[in-house]
C-alpha cells in the first residue's frame, strides 16, 4: 500500500471524527411522571379510571430532526369500586412502544416535538375485571415541549398522548380503550 493512500484514509478518519464531535449529543434518556386516563369501551361498567405511575424512554437521533424512540411505561389503580356494583378495579398496566418522533427546530431554549409509537401493552388480570392477565397490541400519538437546562440536561413540562389499547372487558370480549396519557419529567443528553 502507498504511503500517500494511508496517509489520506488517516487525515479522512480524523476529519470525520472531528466533525462526529461537532453535531452535538444524540442519545437521549427521559424519566418521569406519567399520569393515564383510561376510557373504557362504550358499554356500560366500568367506567373511567386513572392510572398512575412511570415513563421512561430512551431516543436516539437519526437525522437533525427525526429520532427513534423506545418507550416505557407503567402505571397502576388503587382498588376501587366500578359503576357496577360488587366489582372491584384494580391493577397494573405496563407499556412497551417503539416509533419515530420529528422534532422542530429549537426556538431559544425550547423544543416541541411530535411522535408516533407502535407496541404492546399488559394490564393485570384485576383492571379490566378479567380472569386473567392479557396483553394488547398499542399504539400512541402525540407530543411535548423540551425546555433546555443546561448541556446535560432538559425539562419536559408537558408531554400529552392519545393511547389507544384492546383488552378484553370483564364479559363483554375485546374492547377498544381510548385514553389519554400525560408525563413531566427530565431528559439527560448523552
Amino acid at each position: 500500500m502507498k504511503l500517500g493512500t494511508v496517509l489520506a484514509s488517516t487525515l479522512l478518519l480524523l476529519y470525520c471524527q472531528a466533525s462526529h464531535a461537532q453535531e452535538g449529543k444524540t442519545l437521549d434518556l427521559y424519566v418521569g411522571y406519567s399520569y393515564t386516563q383510561v376510557n373504557p369501551s362504550s358499554r356500560p361498567g366500568l367506567g373511567s379510571l386513572p392510572l398512575q405511575g412511570g415513563e421512561a424512554s430512551l431516543s436516539y437521533r437519526v437525522y437533525r430532526w427525526v429520532t427513534a424512540v423506545a418507550d416505557f411505561g407503567s402505571g397502576a389503580t388503587a382498588s376501587r369500586n366500578s359503576t357496577i356494583v360488587g366489582i372491584q378495579i384494580h391493577g397494573r398496566q405496563t407499556s412497551y412502544l417503539f416509533g419515530p418522533r420529528v422534532t422542530a427546530p429549537r426556538w431559544k431554549r425550547v423544543t416541541p416535538f411530535a411522535q408516533a409509537l407502535l407496541g404492546f401493552s399488559h394490564a393485570q388480570r384485576g383492571l379490566y375485571d378479567t380472569s386473567s392477565s392479557q396483553k394488547s397490541f398499542t399504539w400512541t400519538a402525540g407530543g411535548g415541549l423540551d425546555f433546555r437546562l443546561n448541556s446535560s440536561f432538559s425539562l419536559r413540562p408537558v408531554q400529552v398522548e392519545y393511547l389507544q389499547t384492546r383488552f378484553s372487558e370483564m364479559t363483554n370480549g375485546w374492547q377498544y380503550q381510548n385514553n389519554m396519557r400525560v408525563s413531566a419529567g427530565l431528559v439527560l443528553h448523552f
